[in-house]
Order: C-alpha cells, then sequence, then structure tokens
C-alpha cells in the first residue's frame, strides 16, 4: 500500500492539498487507486499528476495495473484515468464506472 501527499507551503508549516492512495489486493496483483485534490486547487492538473506519480511507484513495486471505481457523473476523474497513458478497460453499472488500468 502506498500514499502520497500534495502539500503547499503556510506560515506554520504545510498544508495538504491532495492526497493519493493505492490498496494492493496480492490476488490479482491489482491495487485499488484513490485521490481527492481540494476544491480550490482543482482542475491544475494535480489529480492527474498524482496518478501518473503513484503508476510509476506501482510499477516500481511490480504491481500490474490498477482499479478504480468512479462515479458516472464524475466527469474530472474520468478525464484523469483515461489520460493515464495506460490500456483501460472499464464498464458501467449501477451509476459507477469500474476502470482498470494495465501497465504492461
Amino acid at each position: 500500500d502506498m500514499a502520497i501527499v500534495g502539500t503547499i507551503p503556510e506560515a506554520h508549516g504545510e498544508d495538504i492539498i491532495a492526497i493519493g492512495r493505492y490498496y494492493l489486493n496480492p490476488r490479482t496483483n491489482l491495487a485499488e487507486v484513490a485521490f481527492i485534490v481540494r476544491d480550490e486547487w482543482q482542475n491544475q492538473g494535480i489529480g492527474t499528476f498524482l496518478l501518473k506519480y503513484l503508476i510509476t511507484i506501482a510499477k516500481r513495486n511490480g504491481i500490474a495495473g490498477f482499479t478504480a471505481e468512479v462515479l458516472r457523473d464524475n466527469m474530472a476523474m474520468q478525464a484523469v484515468l483515461e489520460k493515464s497513458g495506460c490500456e483501460i478497460r472499464s464498464h458501467l453499472e449501477d451509476r459507477v464506472y469500474s476502470f482498470e488500468l494495465d501497465f504492461a
């Protein structure tokens, strides 16, 4: 499992503006990826950066790919996943897309 954070400097230290994580399923060698970016920092490429950085780390750790569950209405997250550079498979069920990103 892995977690990374995005921070900005503040008067008394740093403020977290984004978090990205993955959780490995050892049976499939796929990891579920998730991240969040504070509203005022969205649409600035932070989510895309987090995903690409997590992919780099996961590949180094021998992980085969990522999975993600995304609400149908979350077009921004869908766009981030589609910009990953990975082969992507997805299907929609009950207003939730299930994505699988293959690192091969």
